[in-house]
């Protein structure tokens, strides 16, 4: 049976498990974005998923370094896997985050909470299964590519 998994993709490597930390801390500040009605946090949301989307800059995430540190603290083993679907997922939930942030900002809280909730799901899924949605996609789309 012909698996849809095209990784590696790239050279570059991320610690799965600390993107499943990650996870966690996006549920958390999602949920205190769409509770508070506060487009000032979401917006901080997307801009933490572009960083970790678009540049090389391990340290600039907030996220990043929290789950880098909370990885630590717990003894969470390093688990590698490739950085490029990782990277293609956090752009996604970077335009979800700013979606929300915008709807939000136009008090459109009802469109802004949907998106939340399909963020949250893609969070909790990573977060607690380890299950990837947006790799699943970006594997799907390299088989187009091809």
């Amino acid at each position: 049976m012909k698996t849809l998994e095209v990784c590696p993709v790239s050279k570059e490597v991320v610690d799965e498990n600390k993107t499943r930390v990650i996870a966690f801390f996006v549920i958390v500040v999602a949920v205190a974005g769409i509770y508070f009605r506060n487009y000032y946090v979401l917006a901080l949301l997307a801009v933490d998923f572009a960083i970790r989307a678009f540049t090389g800059w391990k340290n600039a995430s907030v996220l990043g370094l929290t789950a880098r540190v909370t990885a630590a603290v717990l003894h969470i083993p390093n688990k590698p896997c490739d950085a490029a679907p990782k990277k293609f997922s956090a752009g996604i939930g970077m335009f979800f985050s700013l979606g929300m942030a915008l709807f939000q900002f136009v008090q459109l809280y009802t469109v802004a909470a949907a998106i939340g909730a399909a963020l949250l799901m893609c969070a909790f899924l990573e977060c607690c299964f380890g299950y990837c949605l947006g790799c699943k996609v970006y594997s799907l789309l390299q088989l187009f590519r091809r």
